[in-house]
C-alpha cells in the first residue's frame, strides 16, 4: 500500500514538474517573441540586386524597419533561377526568423516543379505575408527595328525559333509568360535565360537580344526614359505612367499575368514570429507613402497575410501544375 502511494506520489511530482517545465517554455517563447526582432534580419534574394525581389525590398523593407524597428538586410546570391536560395533557406536555415527570403509567385512554385534538381518545395516554408502584383511587360531597346508587338509577331512567323527572348531564369513567371505569349500569338522564340530580371532587360537593352519579358515594376523608369520601348502590358487596362503601351488583350493576346512578391520563413518558424512579421508587413501595406511607391513602379499593393495567403498559394500551384502538364512541361 505504501509502495502504491509512493509510486502515485511520484507520478503526480512528475506530472507537476512537466507542467512547470512547459509553462516555462511557454514563458520563454513569449519572452523570446515578444523581443524580436532583437536584432537585424537578414533576407537572401536568389538573384542580382535591380530585380523583382529586389523591387519588393526596396518598395517594403525602409517602411518595415521603421515599424519594427531593426534593420532587414539584403543578401543577393543569384544561381539555379532562385533554386539555391530557396533550397538554403527552406532545408538547410535555422528557423528563428532571422533569416527569410522572397516569394516570387509563380516563379517560387514554378521553379520547384519543373527543375528536377530545384531541391525544395513549398512545404520547406512558412508563408508571412503577400505584398505587390508587378504586372508584366514586354520590351525592347529603344532603337530596336521593332515598332510594335505587330512587328514582333510578324518577324518571329518569317523565323520561327529565331527571334532572341531574354527573361529572368527557367520557371519563373517571365519564362512562362513568354511561352504562353508565344502559344497564343502562334510563334515560337528563342528563350534565352538569366539570372534575374535586371540581366534580362540589360541583354535586351544592349541589342544582345531582340526582346525581353520583365515585369513592368522593374522597367517603368527605363521605358518613360526612353530607354527601353514597351511593346505590350499584361494588364486588363493600359497603365496610366506608361499609357503609350496597349496591352496584350487589345493586340488579341488574351494574357493577363505578372509577378505576385511576399516573404517566406523556414518551416518551423515560431508562429509568435510570423504574426509580428505579419503585423508589421500588414502596417506597411495600409501606409499611404508605400502605396505612393509602389504606384511608381506601377506596382498594385496586395495584401495576404496567413491562412489567405497559404490558400493563394496553394490554389495557384494547382492552376500551375495542370497548366505545365498541358504545355508538357512536366509529365
Amino acid at each position: 500500500m505504501k509502495r502504491s502511494k509512493s509510486i502515485l506520489k511520484t507520478a503526480v511530482m512528475m506530472l507537476a514538474l512537466l507542467f512547470v517545465m512547459g509553462m516555462t517554455l511557454g514563458v520563454m517563447a513569449a519572452s523570446a517573441a515578444e523581443k524580436y526582432p532583437a536584432k537585424a534580419v537578414t533576407v537572401i534574394h536568389g538573384f542580382k540586386a535591380g530585380g523583382g525581389s529586389d523591387q519588393l525590398a526596396q518598395v517594403t523593407q525602409p517602411f518595415l524597419e521603421k515599424v519594427l524597428k531593426q534593420r532587414f538586410v539584403n543578401v543577393y546570391k543569384p544561381g539555379a533561377d532562385g533554386a539555391i536560395v530557396w533550397k538554403e533557406v527552406g532545408k538547410d536555415t535555422k528557423p528563428d526568423g532571422y533569416t527569410l527570403t522572397t516569394c516570387l509567385t509563380p516563379k517560387t512554385q514554378l521553379n520547384s516543379m519543373v527543375n528536377a534538381n530545384a531541391g525544395y518545395s513549398m512545404a520547406d516554408f512558412e508563408p508571412i505575408a503577400n505584398m505587390i502584383f508587378d504586372p508584366g511587360i514586354l520590351v525592347v531597346a529603344a532603337d530596336s527595328k521593332f515598332k510594335t508587338f505587330q512587328d514582333l509577331v510578324d518577324a518571329a512567323k518569317k523565323a520561327p525559333g529565331q527571334i532572341r527572348l531574354s527573361h529572368s531564369g527557367n520557371g519563373g513567371d517571365d519564362w512562362y509568360n513568354g511561352l504562353m505569349i508565344a502559344k497564343l500569338a502562334g510563334i515560337s522564340f528563342n528563350m534565352v535565360p538569366f539570372d534575374g530580371d535586371a540581366p534580362a532587360w540589360q541583354a535586351a537593352a544592349g541589342g544582345h537580344v531582340e526582346v525581353c519579358t520583365t515585369n513592368v515594376g522593374v522597367v517603368t523608369g527605363l521605358v518613360q526614359g526612353k530607354k527601353l520601348r514597351g511593346l505590350a502590358v499584361y494588364t486588363e487596362k493600359r497603365l496610366p505612367s506608361i499609357s503609350e503601351v496597349p496591352t496584350l488583350k487589345e493586340l488579341g493576346v488574351n494574357l493577363v499575368e505578372g509577378s505576385y512578391r511576399g516573404y517566406l520563413a523556414p518551416k518551423g518558424t515560431p508562429k509568435e514570429i510570423i504574426t509580428i512579421l505579419a503585423d508589421g508587413l500588414e502596417k506597411v501595406s495600409a501606409d499611404p507613402q508605400h502605396k505612393a511607391a509602389c504606384a511608381a513602379q506601377n506596382m498594385v499593393p496586395d495584401f495576404k497575410r496567413g491562412d489567405a495567403f497559404k490558400t493563394f498559394l496553394a490554389q495557384e500551384e494547382e492552376m500551375l501544375r495542370k497548366i505545365a502538364k498541358e504545355m508538357k512541361l512536366i509529365p
